[in-house]
């Protein structure tokens, strides 16, 4: 395996910038694509480290070159890949690609039929302009381990989708951008996406909050957020984020509660949370307020860092208040260290903790957390089979890269758009418009099972969206549904 940097000139000038972020693009090893095909997938919008105070939301054209270089061919879909088999449940396939010659006496359009019924809609002849989707968050140091599952996954379902003949016939193009943890890039990135990319909408976002810089922007423009891993309390708190699964603020505070509820009898809760993202101490908070639900206290808790190398102190106060569950806002390393750090006390609580934590690096750490229980957005990404196109396109397109319930997310996002593509999406040019219309035509979309029946309200308040999670055990090295959806008591299906 060899590293590869990719660049491309275009139309326009090559632009030459050392970006201290972005992500590292790794040829894929042991693939049948070559090394071009999967550069192809891959690729990054660069925004240096230091950004300045973004200007503001006024029109385009009073708005300044944001500095950064974004590499134009970053999003061509693979060559000679042909079309993945299988479908998302729930996902009809997408319109056939427009230019085919019209019917004489006929206007120059073709018509397809709607899956699943006798409908027949037009497809305008002619070629159809690309979609330019982007995506950022944060992929540095140990928070960009956590978000790793996202941006490769983002550019696995570009590849897919584009395989398949695009959105309605329209080739996706995606661009990832890395926020550095800093909401002035988020700002800087959305409008350089948007003004000079003519990005319509934002896909899959996996930021600890950075998502705050971008989001009154976002709103002054009209462009929606689809999708999110929800590490920004905000993606739970904007009219413009359409996130589908898990919300940040109540639905994962229901999450902890549920994880637990679900799958053991325990009462007494010792809380270790991590002081590196301000979201661990938001979501204790939440969750707290919730308590006491089903008999469930919190008898202790601490906030640590996830580079301690031990945990021993904690646990003991823990032990010494009677947690017989310990519920960890914590990554795959630091709980991997919690294990080991019981284990030598001879402490046995059972380990609970979100679906952060349901990614390859957990299942590293090997025997020492069998029987870890996790809350899943998503039915159980390595096992279900409701998500083998996420495996498949992820072993195809992004061989030996990351994959997680953050990146499965991408799939199930992917999935809501190209199942309506042919209804919202079919014309010539698509617009930010018509991603908002697609996305509040949803009425209790449950995506045949891979979701519980989501509707988007058209308000700021978001926390009403899904409130539920799988409820998953890590049992001999892979991840195990245990039961369908559990949900909040006040969340019905559609609210």
């Amino acid at each position: 395996m060899r590293r590869t940097r990719r660049t491309r000139t275009s139309g326009r000038l090559r632009a030459a910038v050392v970006a201290v972020t972005g992500i590292a693009l790794l040829a894929g090893c042991g693939s049948h694509l070559s090394e071009t095909e999967l550069a192809a997938t891959q690729g990054a919008i660069s925004i240096p480290t230091a950004v300045a105070a973004a200007p503001g939301t006024g029109d385009a054209g009073a708005v300044g070159a944001v500095p950064g270089a974004v590499d134009p061919g970053a999003a061509a879909p693979a060559a000679g890949t042909g079309t993945d088999a299988g479908t998302v449940a729930g996902a009809g396939p997408a319109a056939p690609a427009a230019g085919a010659s019209a019917a004489p006496g006929k206007a120059s359009t073709n018509t397809a039929t709607v899956p699943g019924t006798n409908v027949e809609v037009p497809v305008p002849a002619g070629p159809r302009d690309d979609i330019v989707f982007c995506s950022f968050g944060n992929s540095s140091g140990i928070l960009g381990a956590v978000t790793g599952p996202a941006p490769v996954a983002n550019k696995a379902w570009e590849a897919y989708i584009n395989a398949k003949g695009g959105l309605a016939g329209h080739k996706v193009r995606m661009i990832i951008a890395d926020t550095g943890g800093a909401a002035a890039n988020a700002q800087a990135i959305a409008q350089k996406c948007v003004e000079q990319e003519k990005a319509v909408a934002f896909f899959n976002e996996y930021s600890f909050g950075e998502l705050d810089g971008a989001i009154p922007y976002l709103k002054a423009k009209g462009v929606p957020v689809i999708g999110s891993i929800g590490g920004a309390i905000s993606s739970d708190h904007s009219i413009m984020v359409f996130n589908p699964m898990n919300g940040a603020d109540v639905g994962q505070a229901w999450g902890f509660i549920n994880t637990i509820a679900a799958q053991t009898d325990k009462k007494k809760l010792g809380v270790l949370y991590c002081q590196e993202a301000s979201t661990c101490a938001q979501q204790i908070s939440s969750f707290s307020k919730l308590l006491p639900y089903k008999g469930l206290e919190i008898v202790y808790r601490a906030q640590v860092s996830l580079v301690q190398p031990d945990y021993t102190a904690q646990l003991l106060q823990a032990k010494n208040a009677g947690a017989e569950v310990m519920v960890l806002l914590l990554d795959s390393a630091s709980v991997g260290r919690v294990a080991r750090n019981a284990a030598q006390q001879n402490y046995t609580p059972i380990l609970a903790g979100t679906y952060n934590l349901g990614i390859q690096a957990t299942l590293d750490q090997g025997p020492i957390l069998n029987g870890l229980l996790l809350a899943s957005r998503t039915p159980a990404y390595s096992t279900s089979p409701l998500l083998k196109d996420y495996r498949d396109a992820m072993a195809r397109y992004q061989p030996g890269k990351v994959t997680g319930d953050v990146g499965a997310g991408a799939f199930v996002v992917g999935a809501l758009l190209e199942k309506y593509a042919g209804k919202f999406l079919n014309k010539k040019t698509v617009t930010s418009q018509d991603f908002l219309d697609l996305l509040y035509s949803l009425k209790n979309e449950k995506l045949g099972g891979l979701l519980p029946g989501i509707t988007f309200a058209k308000s700021d308040d978001r926390t009403q969206t899904n409130r539920c999670i799988a409820p998953v055990r890590l049992e001999n090295g892979a991840f195990v549904q245990r039961g369908g959806f559990v949900c909040a008591p006040d969340w019905k299906p559609g609210t």
